[in-house]
């Protein structure tokens, strides 16, 4: 089963269990997906992945937001929303995966710079792990 119709099965089984957070959550993701596949076309499930990780950014940074300002209930409501969305990506990697996978791409490299090696690394982690994960990782093994 596609992710696409995975979306679908879990928003009747959220209709039918009347669980409002997440019937919102994921109807708000269909319509993100919706939107997108109008200006490039249908995705397959590596294209909704990478739409459901540009929507848990957003949340994530919302909940920053929220919290600077205080608002510990839209927090906790954002924090449910980002779990519904974690569902279904991939599990994300462990900083010690990570770890490994930044000093393989450093093995081969003599004169390492910061962006390029993010990028090699992005390229084998993508939907696995945060960027800006990677991006502190491959920073504190350049600076050891």
């Amino acid at each position: 089963m596609s992710l696409s119709q995975q979306l679908v099965e879990d928003m009747k089984r959220s209709m039918k269990s009347g669980d409002k957070i997440r019937l919102g959550t994921i109807r708000f993701l269909r319509s993100q997906i919706k939107n997108f596949e109008i200006d490039h076309g249908e995705q397959d499930d590596a294209g909704v992945e990478k739409i459901i990780v540009q929507q848990v950014k957003q949340i994530k940074e919302s909940i920053e937001e929220f919290q600077k300002a205080g608002r510990v209930d839209l927090v906790s409501e954002e924090q449910i929303k980002l779990k519904v969305l974690e569902e279904y990506l991939p599990e994300q990697m462990s900083d010690q995966e990570i770890e490994a996978v930044v000093k393989e791409a450093l093995s081969g490299i003599e004169d390492p710079q910061v962006g390029p090696v993010i990028g090699a690394v992005m390229s084998q982690v993508r939907g696995k792990a945060d960027g800006s994960r990677v991006a502190a990782l491959v920073r504190q093994a350049l600076s050891t």
